[in-house]
């Protein structure tokens, strides 16, 4: 699956601020940090709280509703590393933000 336009601007977003962007049938939480964005499945799998309403901090972010703590750059859960969830790689293209939900991976712009 090509990139897919998640008709946000850049500087719609500012660093430090997080969003929900629904691409289709995926819930992907929009992180812009100051090293770049990451893009994660934004359902925690622990009980599906909505993690862009995380507590973010050292590039992680703290799910809101059981504080479960995921990598932003990897997705592993610090609590219990073998739960993860998906990355996906961002790009920025004339100021828009777009995400390839088929590549793993977080991808700083």
């Amino acid at each position: 699956m090509p990139y897919i336009d998640t008709l946000l601007k850049l500087d719609e977003i500012a660093v430090g601020e997080s969003r929900c962007v629904k691409l289709g049938d995926a819930q992907v939480g929009l992180f812009h940090r100051e090293e770049g964005l990451f893009a994660i499945d934004n359902l925690c799998p622990h009980r599906g709280a909505p993690l862009h309403d995380g507590f973010v901090s050292d590039g992680q972010v703290t799910c809101p509703w059981h504080q479960w703590q995921f990598q932003l750059d990897d997705g592993i859960c610090r609590n219990i590393p073998k739960v993860r969830v998906a990355t996906y790689a961002v790009e920025v293209r004339d100021g828009s933000i777009w995400i390839d939900l088929e590549q793993e991976g977080a991808k700083q712009s």
